[in-house]
């Protein structure tokens, strides 16, 4: 290579190079090019974003807005705030990026063209306290800025002031003789004990929201939680979004346990329903309405010296996730009460005790439960097999019935299941019937006949308005669905109203906790 250097060579050969290197940077670097019309908007999934009733200091669930670009070009979202700013009570989440700083707009938030995306809003009302116990607004703007215009979807929540008692995974014994009023809704959150000796009054009206995990434990203690027919007391979850209207297992006393299996450790939960009677004396409820629970009522014994552990009337247990009302060995009475619609049975009466039910209904045609539902409306239980493989056997006393009950359930209809399964270790030893005058569905092979009397009727559905929507009350004339005074084991002023109030023929009175529809 005659006339041409070796330095010459290297030069040329590093100027390719470079130029390559800056030819392949500039193209890498090209500057995106944004859709500036003013007249293109974003679009939104919905103008508003609704929370129903929070309760103040508590989060709320969490609401997905979703943003669109319907258009060809790239927009470019300059800003998007909430226009409270550092005051706002709300939250935002665009994409999985916290707008940390409330102060603060997000800015420069890129929107490619045919494509969305998500934010997620969550609101913690602060306390109101002008607004007493009445609903209050928090609303707010979000504000988004594009192409020089603004857009604002409108961030709604519905305040509610309350008293709180307990803290989460806390267990709270309450003060004695504590009264509870209906000023204010009351949160709980924890374990909330009733120690021996001492009563918890819910006056009549009282609103009783369970966190996930709490619930009432009344250890050796009383309850007294009697509300009226137009006040009544009602339990529930503390979730008020509609979302959660018939959600089930919402609350429910939780117990994180450690043991010890096979020499390692173990850890598991215990769960004792939302309201736990453990050794109770002379627990009242009337007029009470208790929902979405775990276990809705848990009856364990009876305190020394007690005559009942619960005496309940004129009641609501209902979209329990598991059983309505558990008892066991438990010293239970009651009327007109409704068990209805849980994922499991709505009354398991188990390892014998002292059980007066007259008049209630036990009925079960959830749809809310995971598959196909295993448990029995109604189960009657006297024994167990200890850890040691013994038979522990425990009658139910001698003046247990129930009378003028319905117990049915939509799983009537398959073939070898019984809504009402009866599970005693020596039905000879029981000399009265246990039903009386009640309508039950079983299809056990062995169902001693002694154990229900003459006035009982036998699979046969009975007539509900509108069982599918909850309404069990019962509809006609036909005589197997009247059934016999319940006096005693109550006074004829007692029953002579049924659930809703109506007038009962305390002689002849319908069967279940409905007097019929004329």
């Amino acid at each position: 290579m005659s006339g041409v250097s070796s330095s010459q060579i290297t030069f040329a050969i590093g100027f390719f190079v470079f130029a390559t290197w800056i030819g392949t940077s500039l193209s890498g670097c090209q500057r995106e090019v944004w859709d500036s019309n003013p007249d293109h908007a974003l679009r939104f999934s919905t103008d508003t974003l609704f929370f129903d009733t929070v309760f103040a200091t508590v989060g709320s669930i969490t609401l997905p807005l979703k943003v669109y670009n319907d258009f060809d070009g790239t927009l470019l979202i300059d800003e998007i705030e909430l226009e409270s700013g550092l005051v706002s009570q709300y939250r935002i989440n665009v994409n999985g990026e916290p707008l940390t700083n409330s102060g603060q707009p997000l800015r420069d938030v890129p929107l490619q063209p045919g494509d969305s995306l998500y934010l997620f809003v969550e609101v913690t009302v602060d306390p109101n306290e002008s607004a007493g116990s009445v609903p209050f607004w928090v609303i707010e703007n979000l504000r988004f800025s594009t192409n020089g215009n603004d857009q604002f979807v409108k961030l709604m929540a519905r305040g509610q002031n309350a008293i709180f008692h307990g803290g989460p995974n806390q267990f709270t014994t309450l003060a004695c003789d504590e009264i509870w009023t209906a000023d204010l809704p009351h949160v709980i959150y924890g374990q909330i004990r009733v120690d021996p000796g001492c009563t918890l009054t819910l006056m009549p009206g009282c609103r009783i929201h369970g966190h996930d995990g709490s619930g009432i434990w009344v250890r050796g203690g009383t309850l007294l939680a009697q509300g009226q027919l137009e006040d009544p007391i009602t339990f529930s979850g503390d979730r008020l979004d509609d979302d959660y209207a018939n959600t089930p297992g919402q609350w429910g006393l939780t117990f994180e346990l450690t043991d010890t299996l096979s020499g390692s450790l173990i850890n598991y939960s215990a769960f004792r329903g939302g309201i736990w009677l453990d050794r109770a004396v002379d627990c009242q409820m009337e007029h009470v309405i208790l929902s979405q629970a775990t276990v809705g009522l848990w009856v364990d014994s009876v305190g020394l010296g007690a005559e009942y552990a619960l005496d309940i009337r004129n009641s609501v247990v209902t979209q329990a996730e598991s059983i309505g009302l558990l008892s066991q060995g438990g010293h239970i009475q009651g009327f007109n009460n409704l068990f209805s619609n849980c994922g499991q049975a709505c009354g398991y009466f188990a390892l014998g005790g002292k059980i007066q039910m007259h008049l209630s209904t036990f009925v079960n045609f959830s749809s809310t439960s995971s598959g196909l539902r295993q448990f029995p409306t109604l189960y009657v239980n006297d024994w167990y097999e200890a850890a040691n493989n013994s038979i522990q056997w425990r009658p139910f006393h001698v003046d247990t019935e129930f009378r003028n009950c319905i117990a049915y359930g939509n799983n009537a209809n398959l073939n070898d299941f019984s809504e009402v399964v009866l599970d005693v270790l020596d039905p000879e030893w029981y000399t009265s019937p246990l039903f009386r005058a009640s309508a039950i569905h079983h299809q056990e092979k062995i169902f001693p006949e002694w154990l229900y009397d003459s006035s009982t009727t036998l699979n046969e559905q009975p007539p509900f308005v509108d069982a599918i929507g909850g309404d069990f009350r019962i509809e006609g004339t036909a005589s197997q669905w009247s059934g016999i005074p319940s006096t005693p084991e109550f006074s004829a002023l007692e029953v002579s109203v049924d659930l809703l109030g109506a007038p009962r023929n305390t002689m002849f009175p319908t069967k279940g906790c409905y007097e019929r529809v004329p």
